[in-house]
């Protein structure tokens, strides 16, 4: 037995054997990894300037590892003949427990950078299309397009064998890197997921993360199960996804457009099924006058059209056409939202299936259609003293009229103008004093 013991492999249980391979350095640039002809560069920062630690390797000598400054030891991976750089392990390094390659590459594809496309190359060598659809699993939180260029590859069964590992990431408790490529990869509104659809937005909502992967979740749910993704959506509007003044983290962790776009989401929930929720008037906005409120034949304005601000308010069944055509839209399309949501129309949407637009906000746009009388000529701008009768900008006129619901008299620029609400009228519009 102690012959045997003696036998067995020192590296299955021990920090490997002695490699021929070094750490080079350079003037003015982080160190390089070499064994023979295979070269990486390293991470700046993690040795010492100028050291020089030595390097192990396995029984196989697929796996290299060396010291690091922290304690640590970082892990090489040889792949078809490349070597990438793996993740950092505690020390002291243990090859019969550190993970093997299958087990490493959705950091080898991290930590490739310019050459994630030759690691698909390389791994699709050394293990064909099933290691492929591994490192698109393990690595799917990287974005980019070596990611899209290696799925579209794979053969189908091996594409099946990505979405049913980007799969299990829709499962309450699984982690979250990887979950943006899931929902743009899985199909989401299968009768079996909707359940874990429901539990899996609720646990990202508190705390709020991942809102891009959540807002195209929930815009499956809406499709797949109304009544759950109302009740859903409405409690991912009391997590108050729009107030950043509260949220925590860097801009990229707080994700702005992100949570304008799980916004849009609930909201769209609500206004699909007609259900109230009260945190909805809320998501109106401060601009009640914003131009997609108002709707021409073609549907809510988005603001570039050339307009007298003179359009009705979007009817229900205009707001109806815009939310079905608003849910129809693609996974990947919502994920590359970087603004451009509009939350504000699809709360509009949501109180008027509800019946319960503020009777206010509908005030305030029925008087900025009242008849305009005004002289044609001249302009207020190049007109007689103050209180000449003028001709003003109409566009301006409607718009302040809206921003000031409660004014018998606005003023702006160089024009003022009464609002006579018995006669429903914009009237004596003269020359005022610029403020």
């Amino acid at each position: 037995m102690l012959a045997l013991a003696a036998c067995r492999d020192s590296s299955s249980s021990s920090g490997g054997a002695p490699a021929a391979a070094e750490i080079r350095w350079h003037d003015g640039g982080p160190p390089d990894f070499a064994a023979g002809d295979r070269v990486m560069p390293l991470p700046s920062g993690e040795l010492t300037d100028s050291a020089r630690p030595a390097i192990t390797q396995d029984a196989q000598a697929r796996r290299f590892a060396y010291p690091l400054a922290s304690g640590e030891s970082r892990l090489v991976y040889v792949v078809a003949g490349s070597v990438y750089l793996g993740p950092r392990t505690k020390a002291p390094l243990d090859f019969a427990t550190a993970p093997d390659l299958d087990h490493a590459l959705g950091v080898l594809f991290e930590n490739a950078g310019d050459r994630r496309e030759k690691l698909v190359a390389d791994v699709r060598k050394a293990k064909g299309e099933g290691g492929v659809a591994r490192l698109l699993v393990d690595g799917a939180y990287v974005d980019g397009r070596e990611w899209d260029d290696a799925y579209a590859k794979l053969p189908e069964a091996n594409a099946a064998e990505v979405k049913a590992g980007l799969g299990a990431l829709l499962e309450k408790g699984k982690p979250t890197a990887g979950l943006r490529r899931a929902v743009a990869i899985v199909p989401l509104r299968e009768p079996s997921r909707i359940p874990a659809l429901a539990a899996r937005i609720r646990e990202l909502a508190d705390p709020l993360r991942e809102p891009h992967a959540m807002a195209v979740m929930l815009r499956a749910l809406t499709a797949a199960d109304r009544p759950q993704a109302v009740t859903v959506a409405c409690e991912v509007l009391d997590r108050k996804p729009l107030d950043l003044k509260a949220a925590k983290g860097t801009p990229q962790e707080i994700d702005g457009p992100g949570r304008e776009a799980l916004a849009e989401a609930a909201l769209l929930a609500m206004a699909a099924s007609g259900s109230d929720c009260k945190h909805v008037p809320e998501l109106l906005g401060e601009d009640l006058c914003t131009p997609s409120f108002r709707c021409s034949a073609a549907g809510p304005l988005d603001g570039r059209e050339a307009s007298k601000q003179d359009e009705p308010l979007c009817t229900k069944e205009q707001l109806g056409a815009a939310v079905t055509k608003d849910l129809e839209r693609s996974p990947s399309d919502v994920l590359g939202l970087a603004g451009g949501a509009r939350p504000h129309l699809f709360a509009f949407a949501a109180l008027e299936s509800a019946g319960k637009v503020p009777a206010a906000f509908v005030a305030a746009h029925a008087r900025r259609r009242y008849p305009l009388v005004q002289p044609a000529e001249p302009a207020c701008e190049t007109g007689g003293p103050p209180g000449s009768p003028c001709h003003c900008d109409e566009a301006t006129i409607r718009d302040q009229i809206c921003r000031h619901p409660e004014s018998k008299t606005v003023s702006v620029g160089v024009c003022k103008f009464e609002i006579d609400d018995k006669q429903k009228k914009i009237l004596n519009v003269v020359v005022t004093t610029a403020p």
